[in-house]
């Protein structure tokens, strides 16, 4: 079934409930799979993210929302090195497309030994740590319980995510400092499982808003990798015209991006919470009273 509350479901515990097992055995079919490890990571860390989310939207009304989301940011974070060295040879390469073979070669060698690295560690131990945490879950989430129901269970942590995205722009519009930046893409990655969760409001209008969020939060993204970039750039053993090369076309990528970013963020976050709930809750209220 889809990742969102539906209709269906008898309650919003018992969506939580169903979501929160869907994802989770999904991720455990990502663990014991076969193939290339990389996609495979994609999808369990998407896992995470999307468990993560769902926490954060019933959050306020939800007990073990808190110490089961710390579980979920200890299981991400044993794959995060893997994924970030992936993502920065991803980077690196989309940056140095256009350059000589010769100098794109030199830029691209220490990027791919890490990833070649870490590729062939990665099913020692963090593949099993992970499976097990994401099996502990599954178990739990089966007498996960909220004291709220309805739109009062999805109002308040709706609320929340909605204001910390507008308080992270507001933050990265005085300051976009790569950590400013940084944290206001995860709050819009907040918003935008949380949208996805609640889509079958009305598809005909969540839809663009989720695609806005979701444009939004890729293009926050390659900000946030172009950041970790310049830090690997540093540390890595070039000669300084070629650091000072790859350091310059990451500067254009990063003005380019947050040209995007700014204007966008404002249009998408436009409005309060209360307006932002508002709606929604009509929305959720008028469920099945609609042809």
């Amino acid at each position: 079934m889809p990742y969102a509350i539906l209709p269906e479901d008898r309650s919003v515990e018992a969506a939580l409930r169903r979501i929160a097992r869907e994802e989770a055995e999904g991720a455990l079919k990502a663990v014991g799979g076969t193939g290339d490890l990389a996609p495979r990571v994609h999808e369990m860390r998407k896992t995470v993210k999307k468990l993560r989310g769902l926490l954060r939207l019933v959050r306020p009304v939800f007990p073990e929302a808190k110490a089961e989301n710390a579980v979920l940011r200890d299981a991400g974070r044993g794959l995060s090195d893997l994924r970030d060295a992936a993502v920065q040879l991803s980077t690196i390469e989309r940056l140095t497309q256009d350059l000589p073979e010769e100098r794109r070669g030199r830029l691209l060698a220490p990027f791919q030994a890490t990833a070649q690295a870490q590729d062939a560690r990665a099913g020692e131990h963090l593949l099993p740590a992970f499976g097990n945490a994401m099996a502990a879950l599954r178990d739990r989430s089966e007498s996960w319980t909220l004291h709220q129901d309805d739109w009062d269970a999805l109002e308040p942590g709706l609320s929340t995510t909605w204001s910390a995205a507008r308080k992270a722009l507001r933050a990265a519009r005085h300051d976009p400092s790569p950590d400013a930046l940084h944290e206001w893409r995860k709050r819009v990655k907040d918003h935008w499982y949380q949208a996805r969760l609640l889509r079958p409001l009305w598809p005909r209008l969540m839809d663009p808003h989720i695609d806005a969020a979701d444009e939004l939060g890729e293009v926050l993204g390659q900000v946030n990798d172009l950041a970790v970039l310049r830090d690997r750039l540093d540390a890595a053993p070039f000669d300084e015209a070629l650091r000072s090369e790859a350091r310059d076309l990451a500067s254009l990528r990063h003005t380019e991006l947050m040209a995007t970013a700014l204007p966008l963020g404002r249009l998408l976050l436009a409005g309060s919470a209360e307006a932002l709930t508002d709606r929604w809750g009509a929305w959720w209220r008028l469920r099945g009273k609609v042809a």
